[in-house]
């Protein structure tokens, strides 16, 4: 399993200085990312991407984020973080209303099949228990599941889904732009919740989550993988 999707947002209230700064806090995020480069323009928002980092972002008065499609893009926390810290400080944010972070595993399987099977392991016995009494043994798509803790609302997502491998994990037999099916799993965090910038370290908040995700979702998986 690879990571194929990581995403952090967060919105804040009173972004005004976005109609003041957004050249200066332009200027500070191609620091951050040479060859960072103007996508979309709007009133209130501005879009960039980075095609060498595979780093899409945005900022604007109300919302921003940042997302990677980079494979096991281990930087990507810290890079996080920092966009934050620019962001907060050029827009002069103390408190964010909420924040959510996105992290999707992906593994290419080499039919429908073995998607399923490899699904199997990850889809509570209780839901497989209704399912089969409801169907007999069915074809899975997607299962998603939802729970709330304290301020944080938590979703899980497991799917088959066709799409085209990355050139760094892509098999050399196969040709680009051929989709294929995919067994995925995604976890999001959502703050639902004001919370202070200065209580919240971003940083380790997306590193916890990342990694207990995956080691869990490794532990189901590798007795089944070959």
């Amino acid at each position: 399993m690879v990571s194929i999707l990581q995403l952090f947002e967060f919105s804040y209230l009173n972004g005004f200085l976005f109609y003041d700064r957004s050249g200066i806090l332009s200027r500070r995020l191609q620091e951050l990312l040479p060859g960072l480069s103007l996508k979309t323009s709007s009133l209130d928002q501005r879009d960039f991407v980075s095609r060498t980092e595979e780093i899409d972002l945005l900022f604007g008065i109300a919302l921003s984020g940042i997302q990677t499609l980079l494979p096991d893009n281990h930087g990507f926390a810290s890079t996080a973080t920092k966009f934050l810290q620019i962001v907060s400080e050029s827009l002069e944010i103390t408190q964010l209303k909420d924040f959510r972070f996105r992290y999707v595993l992906g593994k290419p399987c080499k039919s429908e099949q073995e998607a399923q099977d490899l699904m199997a392991p990850l889809i509570p016995e209780d839901a497989k228990a209704k399912m089969r009494a409801l169907t007999g043994l069915p074809n899975w798509s997607a299962v998603q599941g939802e729970f709330q803790y304290g301020n944080l609302s938590w979703q899980s997502r497991t799917a088959i889904v066709y799409l085209i491998p990355h050139e760094k994990v892509r098999s050399a037999e196969l040709k680009s732009g051929t989709e294929i099916p995919h067994l995925t799993v995604q976890l999001e965090a959502r703050g639902i919740a004001p919370i202070e910038l200065a209580k919240f370290d971003a940083e380790a908040f997306i590193n916890n989550v990342r990694e207990n995700y995956s080691r869990e979702i490794i532990s189901k998986l590798s007795p089944h993988l070959a």
